[in-house]
């Protein structure tokens, strides 16, 4: 661990309240991007360059732009015109915050100063597509695609995002290329690019051959390009584990959210038409209805959620993959002490 970053962390009250400050200072930027993204290329990250209202157009002044504060100062209102500006800069602020203070107790912090830089910067831009995709249904090129281009100095500069603390054994990637002649005692930062490149390209193959099979048999799109590309750079990240604890989570997660969305649908629709009366017709009945409007939802951010899982706490997610999970399907209690034999 860097000696400067072991100094933060002997003060915890200090370091988890900068961490704290730049997630703030990182959601706002956050908040920034997720808007204007999707509306390139009338506006760009870098242009306009000052923030402004988007009911007056107004600049806003610095004293204004402080993470959290200006908004609890000002309740979420402009300063010029008084217009509510919503509670989603809040959001955004806070849980950046919240994650930067968790990865500040994660793998990342030790390993250095480096590795928990890498992982914050990783944090905000999956925060960021999440963003995106949760209101504008797409997963921007230049997180997709950058963040494959990016993964390439990233893993170099911090093998363990492939070879993380407490791993037993090679990463997936690296192990499946020793047969041609890898090293499996080479240095870190070979073994961990193996493990990205094997890692982004299963996901192209694997996860777009899944896709066209499902969209074959549901005769529609099952899943996005976006997706694709969106795990490909995960891929490359965190290695064939990363994708797959990916996928896997986002399918859960999805689900999930998919049938709780179906079943608000019908319980909202069937308390308009009881109000409306029982005796009009209508196209479809209540649960047809419920399930065209309820089961689309974007599946970027349960992905994002499994990623962000793996990025955090590597180990964990492996270990409740393939040794918790089973023994819950096996019907073993997960929480049962390991017995020994004489």
């Amino acid at each position: 661990m860097d000696g400067s970053l072991a100094a933060w962390q002997a003060q915890p009250a200090l370091y988890y309240a900068f961490l704290a400050l730049f997630g703030a200072i990182a959601g706002s930027f956050a908040s920034a991007a997720a808007y204007r993204i999707p509306r390139s290329p009338e506006v760009t990250l870098l242009r306009p360059l000052r923030s402004h209202c988007g009911a007056c157009r107004a600049p806003i002044a610095w004293h204004d732009n402080l993470p959290i504060l200006s908004y609890l100062v000002l309740r979420g209102r402009c300063r010029a015109c008084g217009v509510r500006y919503g509670a989603g800069y809040l959001v955004h602020e806070i849980g950046l915050a919240l994650l930067f203070v968790l990865a500040g107790r994660s793998w990342a912090a030790d390993s250095g100063l480096l590795a928990l830089t890498v992982v914050c910067c990783a944090l905000t831009a999956l925060w960021i597509a999440a963003a995106v995709d949760l209101k504008h249904y797409i997963l921007p090129d230049g997180i997709t695609i950058g963040g494959q281009l990016a993964a390439i100095p990233a893993v170099l500069l911090v093998p363990e995002l492939h070879l993380w603390p407490g791993r037993a054994g090679l990463p997936w990637g690296a192990a499946l290329l020793t047969p041609l002649g890898l090293d499996p005692a080479g240095p870190d930062w070979l073994l961990a690019a193996a493990s990205g490149a094997v890692g982004c390209a299963a996901a192209w193959i694997g996860i777009y051959g899944i896709g066209w099979v499902f969209s074959q048999i549901l005769h529609k799109d099952a899943l996005g390009f976006g997706d694709v590309k969106y795990l490909a750079a995960v891929g490359a990240w965190t290695g064939i584990e990363g994708v797959l604890w990916s996928f896997l989570t986002g399918v859960f997660v999805g689900s999930f959210l998919g049938l709780a969305n179906i079943l608000r649908l019908w319980v909202v629709v069937q308390q308009r038409r009881r109000t409306r009366g029982l005796r009009r017709r209508y196209l479809h009945p209540a649960h047809r209805t419920a399930w065209l409007g309820g089961h689309l939802i974007p599946f970027g951010p349960p992905l994002i959620l499994g990623t962000t899982l793996v990025l955090l706490a590597p180990a964990s997610v492996h270990r409740f993959f393939l040794v918790t999970w089973p023994e819950w399907i096996s019907g073993a209690s997960p929480f049962a002490s390991p017995t020994t034999t004489p």
